[in-house]
């Protein structure tokens, strides 16, 4: 684990889902490919480094091509595979070369199109990302200002790993009221616990439920996201798309609205991306600035 210390959480968590995705297909080992698989549960990766890209096709290829075998079903250590280790160390030199504290996921993503001896990097080669590409966006993006220290917040990552690895294992044998009710338990004690637990995880919490079609449930979380940070730009979208998915057309307009203000506020790059994550969501409806 020492390798991740200096990952923030979406990072740690795409480490975490890599790992789903290897048990998934029976795999003895994590690869670059189940790493790919992991990011692309990132819409804002997606929308910043892969535009013109189909996030659909490149999921679809890489189950096509991976070996399928009976699904891990014991809890266990599942190693990197060496490819995939030479792949996280050139992520984790490429954020030094940048001057970067921390590792985010898009330093993942370039360390895989940087290692190059794998599958998933020959496919991202082909779909016209390049390693020049993904350095000069990374140098455009800000040091996170709210990202704890790792030290500090080690333990609740490690228990929130693992509540994720578990919540996809229910999600994939289908049990959604599972799912569901393990994020429910995890998230029901009141106070300043609570509070950490929602900003932390509301994020997932939200986009699981939808997922899993669970509308009301992600509007709760959403809600409650947005309760103690109004101004989050993922929690305002996710509630926007909750509401125009159950026909609420005009309070959905009104949160994308919202979504807009609060992502150009925290300055050009996350404006950028997010209103081109609305622009594709809402394409019938035009976001007022």
């Amino acid at each position: 684990m020492s390798m991740f210390i200096r990952y923030i959480e979406e990072a740690r968590r795409t480490i975490v889902r890599a790992k789903h995705e290897a048990d998934r297909l029976g795999s003895l080992e994590i690869d670059p490919e189940h790493i790919l698989l992991a990011l692309l549960n990132d819409p804002v990766l997606i929308s910043r480094t892969m535009e013109g890209i189909s996030e659909k096709e490149i999921l679809e290829t890489i189950n096509a091509h991976l070996p399928r075998r009976e699904p891990n079903t014991l809890p266990h250590d599942l190693p990197l595979s060496r490819a995939a280790r030479e792949a996280l160390v050139l992520a984790e030199a490429e954020a030094d070369k940048l001057g970067r504290r921390y590792i985010r996921n898009e330093h993942l993503l370039l360390g895989l199109v940087e290692f190059g001896h794998c599958y998933a990097a020959e496919l991202l080669t082909k779909k016209g990302l390049s390693a020049e590409k993904l350095r000069f966006q990374l140098k455009a993006l800000p040091q996170p200002a709210d990202v704890q220290e790792p030290k500090q917040r080690s333990r609740r990552s490690r228990v929130e790993s693992e509540l994720i690895r578990r919540v996809d294992e229910f999600v994939s044998r289908g049990e959604v009221q599972s799912a569901l009710q393990l994020l429910d338990d995890y998230m029901a004690e009141a106070g300043q616990d609570r509070k950490l637990r929602i900003c932390s995880l509301g994020h997932f919490a939200a986009i699981t439920a939808v997922q899993l079609g669970d509308l009301n449930t992600a509007r709760r979380y959403c809600e409650e996201l947005l309760a103690y940070k109004p101004d989050d730009p993922m929690a305002l979208y996710a509630l926007a798309d909750c509401l125009d998915r159950q026909g609420e057309t005009y309070e959905a307009r009104r949160r994308a609205a919202d979504c807009r203000r609060a992502a150009l506020s925290r300055g050009e790059v996350v404006g950028k991306v997010m209103v081109e994550l609305l622009e594709r969501r809402f394409p019938d409806f035009k976001v007022e600035p």
